[in-house]
């Protein structure tokens, strides 16, 4: 059982005191909880409820995936999905293989060392992947100076960020402008555009691309076929053709020519939001093995039967073919979701069921970790660790909407199955080199809420080189 902190628990605290749907107060802001799947599901389905909350703009990224309004959000995500589909992912295999094994011969130096974090490690490592994959740029994060700057300055942002986020009366915008976060803020965007992203979009010859008419159309060499695009080849395409083309096919700024600012939001948002996720969901799982020695080499033995060669790289197809290892990355998930609640702003009227309606401009905040451990749901055990529940057969007895690490409905997470794959590779290097302990026990983690869920204990493990490493 994992205890809580007490900023967690008094955030949450309403949610098992009273039956969904419940009102809570964010000082005179009314919000409606709710942590019943059913609810949940009608909720995440409906058209009135594809808006995320203000508290998402305080991330300044407003019109990207994570927070644009809905109008603007479906043009975005039908352009930018083919950057996160099968086709690239296959792909993005070998860029994670490579990092993987950059990452797991840098932590050589702490085989037999007293326990410590590795959560910065870990990070580096996510976030060389995202400059990879995502935007084409092999920044090498995880030895460069650009590796730990970024990874101060995003924790640093985040900090302020949550501070705002549960500070209410830094909720004006006219308030918060005259505060020394806001300050601070724009100071450490300015910092991480210039020294950090500016370098990428300079690379890419961003600007110049988005001034292009012609669209670049590479082919693979081998089969003729068109390349999949990368998430910054098709952010070009969306904000070309969104200066130049007409309102119904992509809604953004029509009549205007977009600029290398307009890209940085999109930046910010992959690097802030899904590199801080990763790395720590990666870590959780991490800690999770080591925690529990059993359940680490039974991942162990099914990775020796799907890659027995030493040196294999782990294909997209043998990621699939570790269901076991995905079934804990599930669990820990389910116990350890890095996004704790989720929160959305209803258009119109919703109606859960017969004795409830949510109406119209009404703040809907969703909670995914209560939902993940409601006994009702899970079992008396539910603060346990145990893979098992995402056996087929006891997944198919639940409510599909109890499990949703990655959000559901038409606007879930477009990078989950990339979070899946990159997961499940890094795991299974780290588990085909070192076998993983903690002193740590599973009473003695503590977790805390800000933005994301944090285990405030850290990724705190020692390393031991298995056999024939």
């Amino acid at each position: 059982m994992i205890r809580r902190s007490r900023a967690i628990a008094g955030t949450l605290k309403y949610f098992s005191e009273f039956p969904s749907p419940v009102c809570i107060y964010m000082g005179p802001l009314p919000h409606v909880a709710i942590f019943d799947p059913e609810q949940l599901q009608v909720v995440l389905h409906s058209q009135n409820c594809l808006d995320k909350s203000v508290q998402y703009s305080f991330l300044r990224v407003s019109e990207t995936l994570i927070s644009a309004p809905a109008h603007l959000w479906k043009g975005q995500r039908k352009a930018l999905n083919p950057s996160f589909g099968p086709a690239i992912l296959s792909s993005f295999a070998d860029i994670f293989n490579k990092k993987c094994v950059m990452l797991t011969e840098r932590l050589g130096q702490y085989v037999g060392k007293p326990e410590r974090n590795f959560y910065r490690d870990i990070s580096k490592c996510t976030l060389d992947q995202i400059y990879a994959t995502a935007f084409g740029c092999d920044f090498n994060m995880q030895q460069s100076l650009d590796g730990e700057r970024s990874l101060d300055l995003q924790e640093a942002y985040m900090k302020l960020m949550a501070a705002r986020f549960f500070t209410v009366w830094k909720y004006p915008e006219f308030i918060y402008r005259m505060t020394k976060s806001y300050k601070k803020e724009l100071e450490l965007r300015k910092i991480y555009h210039d020294s950090i992203t500016g370098k990428m979009v300079q690379q890419l010859c961003v600007e110049e691309n988005l001034r292009s008419s012609d669209e670049q159309k590479p082919t693979n060499e081998d089969t003729g076929t068109r390349k999949p695009q990368n998430f910054i080849e098709c952010l070009i395409k969306y904000l070309r053709v969104g200066g130049q083309a007409s309102k119904d096919k992509y809604p953004v700024r029509v009549g205007t020519q977009s600029s290398k600012e307009d890209v940085f939001p999109h930046v910010d948002m992959t690097i802030f939001a899904g590199n801080d996720t990763s790395a720590k969901t990666i870590c959780s799982i991490l800690l999770m093995l080591a925690i529990h020695p059993e359940v680490q080499e039974r991942c162990y033995q099914e990775l020796m039967e799907v890659c027995p060669e030493e040196d294999q790289p782990i294909s997209y197809k043998d990621a699939a073919n570790l269901t076991y290892l995905e079934m804990v990355c599930k669990e820990t998930m389910r116990l350890l979701p890095a996004v704790p609640i989720m929160a959305r702003v209803t258009s119109g009227d919703i109606k859960l069921n017969d004795r409830h309606t949510i109406p119209a401009n009404c703040t809907i905040i969703m909670g995914i970790f209560q939902i993940h451990r409601d006994p009702k749901i899970w079992g008396p055990n539910a603060d346990n660790f145990d893979p098992d529940n995402f056996l087929p057969d006891n997944v198919a007895k639940r409510h599909p909407y109890s499990y949703i690490p990655f959000s559901a409905g038409p606007r879930n997470c477009v990078g989950m199955r990339y979070a899946y794959l990159s997961s499940k590779i890094m795991v299974a290097h780290m588990l085909r080199k070192y076998r993983l302990k903690t002193s740590l026990t599973m009473s003695q983690l503590r977790i805390r809420c800000g933005l994301l869920l944090h285990i405030s204990n850290g990724c705190q493990m020692a390393l031991e080189k298995r056999e024939g490493w």
